[in-house]
């Protein structure tokens, strides 16, 4: 039997030529993915828990406050005129002897300018004795009131003249600027509270734009009314004109409104 010993060593050489050699793998090498797994799940976690919380939270919440206006022209419809008269005499009999001659004349030139009877009043006479330094009365000083009131204006313009008249008769009839007012007003009250209401929020939409929602009123609070002469610029001043017969109306509001965008 031969025993070829060089064909067998050179067997084993070839077939250690032909297997490949095993890759070693090293320990930190799996934490490392797991750890970057883990990462991209939390990121994945925390987007859609972001968008989900986006999606369902309400719009924000904000509040405007604006100030709304109205007004309206009128004509007064009540013509008031106050005027004094007094007298001044040594003794109160002579006193009131003279202011009665003087309201006698004062009735009479009232009347023939048109003024009726129940429009004319005339108060009670006031009694004022005038003192020296010592306590000693000297004189007497009467006076009396008068008011003209009437609803019929145009009748009124005559009764005016009135004074002048009784002044160059040596008659002490001291009157006052007439007075016009306008009795509607309780009535235009609630007319011009709603239009200002209307304003104001006419103007907090303006104020908005077109990027913000104009919601419910939380609060309105409602100002002075004013009486003004035509062209005044004191809306919701308060203020209270008699001085003529045409006069404005007027009324402001602040009003709050929630909004949202």
């Amino acid at each position: 039997m031969e025993i070829h010993g060089g064909n067998i060593g050179r067997e084993n050489t070839a077939q250690e030529a032909v297997t490949p050699k095993k890759r070693s793998v090293r320990p930190h090498e799996p934490l490392i993915g797991m750890v970057i797994l883990s990462v991209a799940f939390i990121i994945g976690s925390l987007s859609v828990d972001s968008g989900l919380r986006s999606r369902n939270q309400p719009p924000q919440t904000h509040q405007i406050t604006v100030t709304g206006s109205a007004e309206q022209a009128v004509t007064a419809d009540t013509f008031e005129w106050d005027a004094t008269v007094a007298s001044t005499q040594p003794t109160t009999s002579a006193a009131l002897a003279q202011l009665n001659g003087w309201t006698a004349r004062i009735r009479a030139a009232l009347d023939e300018a048109g003024a009726h009877d129940d429009e004319i009043t005339f108060g009670s006479v006031v009694v004022q004795p005038n003192t020296q330094q010592s306590g000693v009365v000297t004189s007497f000083t009467e006076s009396q009131a008068i008011t003209v009131r009437s609803r019929r204006l145009p009748a009124m313009k005559r009764a005016l003249s009135v004074s002048n008249q009784l002044l160059a008769r040596n008659v002490p009839f001291i009157a006052q600027d007439p007075q016009y007012t306008f009795s509607g007003l309780k009535r235009l009250r609630p007319v011009l509270t709603a239009e200002a209401t209307a304003d104001s929020r006419v103007r907090a939409r303006a104020a908005l734009g077109r990027n913000g929602h104009l919601g419910r009123s939380n609060s309105i609070s409602v100002g002075q009314f004013s009486v003004d002469a035509p062209g005044s610029v004191n809306i919701g001043s308060g203020d209270y004109y008699t001085g003529s017969v045409q006069q404005v109306v007027s009324v402001a509001v602040s009003a709050t409104y929630s909004t949202s965008s």
